[in-house]
């Protein structure tokens, strides 16, 4: 039998997280039906971590997440004001630019879909949008 030392060369570092991975692996971890050890074992994370992270999350040390009754990530409310200073203020001072284009609203869902609206859409509408394509399998 050979006994001799094994020399590992490499140091493993520690990994860095998105906030956008830590809300898809909390939203595995915590979503009806989801569990903590599945989302551990698929993520390749601690147990621990995805604890750590809900807790941050629920102290407010994670801006702009938040989690739903049942403990998955959700949206965070947004508000859009009219009167915001920069470039939507001089947007209106230009007379070339008189009929202005509709903007936009993108919602990358975690299943990997995109929703793409116009801003004008009503929010319960695009919720609804969102919820149905949101549990639909990919």
């Amino acid at each position: 039998m050979d006994r001799r030392p094994e020399v590992i060369t490499t140091v493993q570092r520690r990994r860095r997280w998105s906030t956008e991975e830590k809300i898809a692996i909390l939203d595995a971890a915590f979503r009806r039906g989801g569990s903590v050890a599945a989302a551990a074992d698929r993520f390749e994370v601690s147990r621990a971590l995805i604890y750590l992270w809900r807790k941050q999350v629920r102290s407010g040390a994670m801006p702009g997440v938040t989690l739903n009754d049942g403990g998955a990530a959700a949206f965070v409310p947004v508000a859009l004001l009219d009167d915001a200073p920069g470039p939507v203020a001089r947007r209106a001072e230009r007379p070339h630019q008189e009929r202005r284009r509709a903007g936009m609203v993108e919602v990358r869902l975690l299943n990997g879909r995109i929703v793409k609206a116009e801003e004008s859409i009503a929010p319960d509408v695009l919720a609804a949008i969102v919820t149905a394509l949101d549990g639909a399998a990919a």
